[in-house]
């Protein structure tokens, strides 16, 4: 008799449904929020890329001065990788500036004429 009760399938459609949703969602939440944080990276290395090069070419101020103060303003707390080269050279006029970021999975890169 016991053994008959416990292979019963009977029980609350409601109590499965709400313990598999919030499983589910659960699950929802945390991609959402790793794909976030991927695209937060990803705006903030463009960001950083455009606005270092440019600071740079225009008012002479260090790529890494402008990356770390566009990466505070992003709340990123992680420290950008910059490969900046220039052909060919970065200081006559002419060259072009090529400004490489590297922030956690994104990377981005800007480039400019140096007038």
């Amino acid at each position: 008799m016991r053994l008959a009760k416990f292979n019963d399938e009977t029980g609350s459609a409601v109590l499965e449904f709400v313990g598999f949703g919030l499983l589910f969602q659960i699950s929802i939440l945390i991609a959402a929020l790793q794909v976030a944080e991927v695209q937060k990276q990803q705006i903030a290395s463009e960001s950083i890329a455009r606005h270092s090069l440019r600071s740079f070419i225009l008012g002479q101020v260090s790529v890494e001065s402008t990356a770390q103060q566009v990466a505070q303003d992003f709340g990123i707390t992680q420290t950008p990788v910059l490969q900046l080269s220039c052909n060919p050279d970065c200081e006559s006029s002419g060259s072009i500036a090529n400004l490489r970021v590297i922030l956690g999975k994104a990377v981005a890169q800007s480039t400019m004429r140096i007038e």
